[in-house]
């Protein structure tokens, strides 16, 4: 972060820009961001502002769909016990649960069961087919996992056990022989829109049995309104959660659920709302696909990563409010208990990288015996993000170890765009037990003695698959600038007609030039900063959550860059634009202001105007260290006001000391303020003004 070389602004055809804001009766800023989703003509343009390029397609164009039904409706003909087999993730959760319900109101004997992640893992298993098998049933029917199981389904058909899998993950060339493979992402499949959630393809499966009931199969929109308004609050979740493309039949879903969950009729959605504070206080807020992905999922998401996904689902099945309200309850406090556990992780993976060589990484792998592997993934996003490389966090298991002693880490993995995850692990699987994954986001297993050669191997393949520079670096795609004239309710409300934002329809993001940090004051101990800007003659609140900016080199009178997103804030019934701060620089002249400062502080080609160095400065320099266990990131100017020195004479006081082993120091880059002293460990006593820029400042003056 604080990188402006990582920002990437959009450009669009000004030609287009007039004729779309023409033909829709919009501003020129709503026509960029139009353009920038690929709308550049009025048609289609107005149908996606106003939901109308697309509904739901019919369900029976999917590949097995009529056999998935048959198979499912001879089970509920025979009275043969049903068991859904879900993943523990959101989406996995929501779709075992409207299933659930909806077979349960069909009359059906249904069972659900969810693997654990810890001890079972992702996918089906033979063990967990045989437990089922023991409870009676005789059709298993998977949600969001199982396209890759061949050899698990046939295993379950060898104990009597028929199977529909329903999956939207990537196929292999080889399917599993079950009853029936619902998967729009099959080769064969000629379903228009290939990128539904797990629970997207289960309401997919609803809407196909009910049109079947209903209609005798054949499609009719008002069966599958119907089965909307009992099912997609949930199926928008589950699809928000998993971070699907907020296009095509999924931007309808969120559409409506979002609309839907802004007064939820599922009790246990209705709980968790409640909760999570989103619901309940003196106003009525806004539901929006981020109120899902960072309020709502995480606390789903919790129980399954150390707890029990079968939480969630009883949550959403259960009836009674008061129960609701006790499971609710119980899954924030596992979320509390999942953000504890990752800040622990995080603090420790930072404390790691301060040995590491971060100019010369070109992906940070970190690891340990002590973390808990169903949050590394959160805490490796954490650090991709804060560093704009690469991560690989593994978690080694003392007690999971190979047949020569050697311990085995699972290991979580996420990426920046311009390398593909997948491509550079397989560059190095011969050093892995197991990996697989996603272009951003991957999963690994490693042995302890070969976690060496693997980080090297890894290293190379990412230096071989990025660009010439040898680096893979996230980047952010900005939408627009933007000036004082677009930071009104007005400009909010016209670009609203975007949403819902999510994955494929990101929520706008823009850059504002120049601004001048007028005051800036840390929230939550630290956790947050919270600014008041200036640009033109107007003054605004600018909100960055998760960074103190202060520890980051920004102070008020600082000109800077400021990559945001707009949002309207309502506080005591006053309303006022705020920017949220996605990424900040200084402006190009504090940026050569700072590299001349740096140039100068290196070099020592200045004396301090205020005098030499006296000891007891260079003594309060070293004790400052001392205290910080003698390393210490701070902003140069910050720690020369703490000490009530000179900047230009605290530059003096690092290079003599420099000079003389005492430490090392650095800025972490040129046009930064934010400088790296690391003490040194020296035993003996040293004359400081026997430093070569002592001395030549004594000959100087």
């Amino acid at each position: 972060m604080f990188d402006s070389k990582r920002w990437n602004v959009l450009t669009q055809d000004e030609r287009t820009v007039c004729a779309l804001s023409n033909g829709l009766n919009t501003d020129a800023l709503c026509s960029r961001l139009l353009i920038n989703r690929g709308y550049t003509n009025v048609e289609e343009a107005k149908a996606f502002v106003e939901k109308s390029d697309v509904f739901f397609y019919n369900p029976f164009i999917l590949a097995d769909m009529r056999r998935a039904v048959d198979r499912i409706k001879q089970a509920l003909y025979d009275d043969e016990k049903i068991t859904i087999y879900g993943d523990y993730d959101v989406d996995g959760v929501t779709a075992v649960s409207i299933l659930y319900m909806y077979l349960r109101d069909r009359g059906a004997r249904i069972d659900y069961y969810i693997p654990t992640r810890e001890n079972e893992g992702y996918g089906l298993n033979a063990s967990a087919f045989d437990t089922i098998a023991a409870g009676g049933t005789k059709l298993v029917i998977t949600v969001d996992t199982g396209i890759t199981a061949i050899d698990e389904v046939e295993y379950a058909k060898s104990i009597g056990i028929d199977v529909v899998i329903t999956d939207h993950h990537q196929c292999r060339p080889e399917l599993p022989l079950a009853c029936a493979v619902v998967n729009p992402k099959r080769p064969d499949c000629q379903y228009p829109f290939k990128e539904l959630s797990g629970v997207g393809v289960v309401f997919k499966i609803i809407c196909a049995l009910e049109l079947d009931y209903v209609n005798g199969g054949e499609y009719n929109v008002f069966t599958v309104k119907d089965i909307c308004k009992r099912y997609i609050d949930l199926v928008t979740i589950g699809t928000i959660a998993d971070v699907m493309p907020l296009v095509g039949e999924n931007r309808i879903i969120v559409h409506l659920g979002l609309a839907m969950l802004q007064y939820p009729k599922n009790v246990g959605a209705r709980a968790l709302f409640r909760a999570s504070n989103v619901i309940g206080g003196n106003t009525q807020k806004k539901i929006t696909a981020s109120t899902i992905g960072y309020t709502i999922a995480p606390r789903i998401n919790a129980a399954g990563r150390i707890g029990s996904a079968k939480t969630a689902v009883e949550l959403f099945l259960e009836q009674d409010p008061s129960r609701a309200d006790m499971i609710a309850e119980e899954l924030c406090a596992t979320n509390k208990s999942r953000q504890e556990t990752e800040n622990e992780i995080y603090l420790d993976a930072l404390d790691q990288i301060k040995s590491h060589d971060l100019k010369n990484e070109h992906i940070i792998v970190l690891s340990s015996d002590t973390w808990h592997h169903g949050v590394i993934g959160i805490v490796s996003s954490r650090i991709t993000e804060k560093f704009g490389k690469p991560s690989v966090l593994i978690s080694f298991d003392k007690s999971d170890k190979d047949e020569d002693g050697n311990m085995i880490g699972k290991g979580s993995a996420r990426s920046v765009r311009g390398l593909n995850l997948v491509q550079a692990l397989s560059k190095c699987s011969d050093y892995l037990v197991k990996f697989g994954g996603h272009e951003l986001a991957a999963g690994l297993s490693v042995s302890s003695d070969k976690l060496a050669a693997f980080t090297e191997a890894l290293d190379r393949a990412v230096v071989e698959l990025t660009d010439s520079d040898n680096s893979a670096v996230s980047a952010i795609d900005i939408d627009a600038e933007i000036t004082e004239e677009n930071i009104t309710e007005d400009e909010c409300y016209s670009i609203a007609l975007l949403e819902p934002y999510g994955s494929g329809n990101p929520m706008p993001t823009f850059v504002l030039r120049d601004a001048l940090i007028v005051d800036m004051v840390q929230l939550s101990m630290g956790k947050h900063s919270k600014l008041t800007v200036r640009t033109g003659e107007s003054e605004f609140t600018a909100i960055m959550f998760g960074n103190d900016l202060s520890k980051e080199g920004f102070m008020p009178g600082d000109k800077v860059d400021i990559v945001c997103n707009l949002d309207v804030n309502e506080f005591r019934n006053v309303r006022s634009v705020q920017l949220v701060i996605r990424d900040i620089d200084h402006n190009e002249c504090d940026r050569k202001r700072f590299e001349k400062m740096n140039d100068d502080i290196l070099s020592g080609n200045y004396s301090p105007s205020d005098g030499m160095p006296k000891r007891d400065e260079f003594a309060a320099v070293y004790m400052a260290l001392k205290n910080e266990s003698g390393k210490l990131r701070t902003d140069i100017r910050a720690f020369a006001d703490k000490l009530d020195i000179a900047v230009a004479k605290l530059g003096i006081i690092l290079m003599a000391m420099s000079q003389m082993g005492l430490l090392d120091y650095a800025p972490e880059r040129r046009s930064s303020a934010v400088y790296a002293v690391n003490l040194k460990n020296v035993s003996s006593k040293v004359d400081i003004y026997t430093a070569p820029i002592m001395t030549k400042l004594f000959k100087r003056n």
